[in-house]
């Protein structure tokens, strides 16, 4: 399995203000249109499978938590396959709708030791077609991770065993209400956590895949992008 993921970085310009609680939505749109000038991703896109991608909100956050028109941010794009990678650095620059792609790179980062999984943008899991609210439990949760993690593994490694343990330790919630993110013509609630990954090989394999394609569901509207520690 690839030990390294990849990270496209653009700097970007907005045509518009844009609110946080919308920012997912928009650049989950985005990144969809620069799959349509791939003939390959093209296809991924209209099948209903794993998307191999995961991408964080825009910084600096403005104080009003809206983006403004005309000012510059910048947003991270990570996957393990680099020819999605440098296809998104390609065509993401060709998009022009709500905003515009100033400048684009693209860096390689090595599998490290992983201590502690940290999410920056919510995660979600869904429980009965609904969104995980903490009054369906913990246990629940750290079940609906571990088990997203371990389908990704066998996605990408067909002989990756899922183990009877969870690869964490320690679930931790970070946020005391949910966090309400706008996705089309509805909403979806999500959480900020923090897991203290186990040392094992196996762990390590299994926190690496949610680091680099995103922890929890719907990572390819930016749910689940998370940092090592």
């Amino acid at each position: 399995m690839n030990s390294c993921f990849y990270e496209v970085l653009p700097v970007i310009r907005f045509e518009k203000d844009v609110p946080m609680r919308k920012i997912q939505s928009v650049l989950g749109a985005r990144i969809s249109q620069a799959m349509l000038f791939d003939k390959q991703l093209k296809m991924l896109h209209s099948q209903n499978k794993y998307k191999p991608y995961v991408f964080c909100a825009p910084y600096p956050l403005e104080p009003d938590r809206i983006y403004r028109k005309e000012r510059m941010y910048c947003f991270h794009l990570r996957t393990r396959d680099l020819a999605f990678a440098s296809a998104m650095k390609a065509y993401l620059p060709k998009i022009k709708e709500v905003l515009k792609v100033v400048s684009i790179e693209l860096r390689s980062f090595s599998q490290a030791h992983i201590n502690e999984l940290v999410s920056l943008t919510p995660i979600v899991a869904t429980v009965n077609n609904r969104c995980w609210m903490p009054e369906n439990g913990l246990g629940l949760l750290a079940e609906r991770l571990h088990g997203n993690a371990a389908k990704k593994c066998k996605v990408m490694d067909a002989s990756f065993a899922e183990p009877d343990e969870l690869f964490f330790d320690r679930l931790e919630l970070l946020n005391h209400k949910p966090i309400v993110v706008g996705y089309k013509a509805t909403s979806l609630l999500g959480h900020k956590v923090r897991l203290g990954v186990k040392p094992n090989a196996w762990a390590q394999q299994l926190a690496f895949t949610a680091l680099s394609g995103g922890l929890g569901e719907k990572n390819a509207i930016g749910f689940g992008y998370c940092i090592a520690k």
